[in-house]
C-alpha cells in the first residue's frame, strides 16, 4: 500500500514540475515574442546628437529597419518638438506620415529641421516615433540639438594671411579656407564690404575662373583666393575689407586688413629735359641735375651713382638725399671729368638715381670737344710754316 502511495506522490510531484517547466517556458515564448515584436522595427539616425547655429535648416537622414519576415507599413510623426521650431518628415522631396519597409530590408527618409532666428542658446531635443499599421512594431528615436552660445559654429572662414602690404598699384591675393561644419551641403554665396573703387573677386584656388557662389559638402573644407586691387588714387594707410559667405543656414565673416605704403615713383634728368652737353678733353663739366618724387610715398636714402667711358669721372653734389616727400624736388650737380686723352666725339654717360624700392637713370650724350689751346698753337705751327717757305722762296728766288 505504501508503495503504491509512494509511486502515486512522485508521480505527482512529477507532474507538478512538468507544469512548472512549461509555464515558465509559456512565458519565456511570450516574454521573446513580444520582444521580438517591439524590435522588429528600428529607427536611427548616423549623428543623433550635433551642434548647430540659430537660424540654420538642418536635414537629418533617417532609416527605418524591419526585422520581421513580413512587409510592414509603417506611421511616422515628430512626437514631440521645441516651440516655434517647424520641424517635417520628407521622402523623395514630399512630406509623409507613412513609409513601406520590407521584410529584413530598410526604408530611409528625411527629419528637416528649421531653427528660429531668436532661439536661446542651451540644449534641445526632438522625438521621432515609428509603428507599424498593425501594431506589431514600435521604435522612437531622440534627437539632440545644441545651439551655442554665439549661434554660429558650423560655418568657419579663415584667411591664411589676414594682412598684406604693399604700394598702392600692387594687387593682393589672399588665401582663405571656408569650412562646412554642418552635416548637409551649403551653398555659400561670396561677397566683400569694400569703399568704392575697390575691385574684390573671388576664385577656387588653382583654378582661373572667378565665382560668385559656391558649394561645400558637409564636413568639407574649399580654399579660396581673394583677390583686392586699390583704387588708382588710394592714399597710404591701413585699409579694413570684410569678405563673408552667406548660405541659407548662417553668415560667416573674416577681415582682410591692407596696408598702402604708397607707390614708389622718381624722376631723374635735367631741368629742361635735354640730355646732351659737351666737354673738352681733360677738363670738367658741371651738369645741373633734377631728382623728383613722383609717386605717393616718402623716398629715402637716395644715392647716386654713373656708369662712364675709361679714365673719365664722375661725382655727384650732394652725394645722397636723406628725404624726399611726394611732390617734392631737389637740385643735383654732377661733375664730369673727361680723360685727357679722350678723342672728339660722342660718349655716353649713365647717371643713376636710386632707393631700396625704385630706381630712376638719365643717359647723357657727351660731345667731346678738342681743347682751344691746341688750336692756337696749331695756328701758329702753321703761320711759322707759311714764313719760313716765304722766307726761303726770298732767298733762293734772288739766286
Amino acid at each position: 500500500m505504501k508503495n503504491k502511495r509512494g509511486l502515486i506522490f512522485s508521480n505527482g510531484r512529477n507532474m507538478l514540475v512538468l507544469l512548472v517547466v512549461s509555464l515558465i517556458f509559456t512565458i519565456f515564448v511570450i516574454e521573446t515574442n513580444e520582444a521580438n515584436a517591439a524590435n522588429s522595427l528600428v529607427l536611427s539616425t548616423r549623428y543623433p546628437g550635433i551642434s548647430a547655429a540659430k537660424g540654420e535648416k538642418i536635414t537629418f537622414p533617417l532609416q527605418i529597419k524591419n526585422n520581421s519576415n513580413t512587409g510592414q507599413i509603417v506611421n511616422v510623426e515628430v512626437y514631440s518638438h521645441p516651440e516655434n521650431w517647424h520641424v517635417s518628415l520628407r521622402g523623395s522631396g514630399r512630406f509623409i506620415h507613412q513609409v513601406f519597409v520590407d521584410s529584413m530590408d530598410y526604408t530611409s527618409f528625411d527629419l528637416v529641421v528649421n531653427i528660429p532666428n531668436d532661439v536661446e542658446p542651451g540644449k534641445y531635443s526632438l522625438q521621432v516615433v515609428a509603428q507599424s499599421e498593425n501594431g506589431s512594431g514600435k521604435d522612437n528615436l531622440k534627437i539632440n540639438i545644441n545651439i551655442a552660445e554665439g549661434g554660429a559654429g558650423n560655418e568657419e572662414l579663415v584667411a591664411k594671411y589676414s594682412e598684406l602690404k604693399g604700394s598702392s598699384d600692387a594687387t593682393f591675393k589672399f588665401k582663405i579656407d571656408l569650412t562646412n561644419n554642418g552635416n548637409t551641403e551649403q551653398v555659400y554665396s561670396l561677397g566683400a564690404q569694400a569703399e568704392e573703387g575697390w575691385q574684390v573677386s573671388f576664385k577656387p584656388s588653382y583654378e582661373n575662373q572667378e565665382v560668385a557662389s559656391i558649394g561645400v559638402g558637409p564636413g568639407d573644407t574649399v580654399s579660396l583666393e581673394v583677390t583686392v586691387k586699390p583704387p588708382v588714387n588710394v592714399k597710404a594707410g591701413t585699409y579694413t575689407i570684410p569678405v563673408q559667405a552667406v548660405s541659407s543656414a548662417s553668415r560667416v565673416t573674416e577681415e582682410l586688413k591692407i596696408i598702402i605704403s604708397g607707390t614708389y615713383k622718381m624722376e631723374f634728368s635735367t631741368p629742361s629735359g635735354k640730355l646732351n652737353t659737351d666737354i673738352v678733353a681733360g677738363r670738367e663739366k658741371k651738369v645741373n641735375l633734377e631728382v623728383k618724387n613722383t609717386g605717393s610715398a616718402e623716398l629715402n636714402n637716395i644715392n647716386f651713382s654713373s656708369s662712364q667711358p675709361i679714365d673719365w669721372s664722375v661725382t655727384f653734389e650732394p652725394e645722397s638725399i636723406p628725404n624726399l616727400k611726394p611732390g617734392e624736388s631737389r637740385q643735383v650737380t654732377a661733375t664730369i671729368v673727361a680723360a685727357n686723352k679722350a678723342i672728339a666725339g660722342d660718349y655716353l654717360v649713365s647717371l643713376e638715381a636710386a632707393t631700396q624700392e625704385v630706381r630712376s637713370s638719365a643717359d647723357l650724350r657727351v660731345t667731346v670737344k678738342t681743347s682751344t689751346l691746341w688750336g692756337i698753337i696749331g695756328f701758329l705751327i702753321i703761320l711759322a710754316v707759311i714764313f719760313a717757305i716765304y722766307k726761303a722762296f726770298q732767298v733762293f728766288g734772288r739766286r
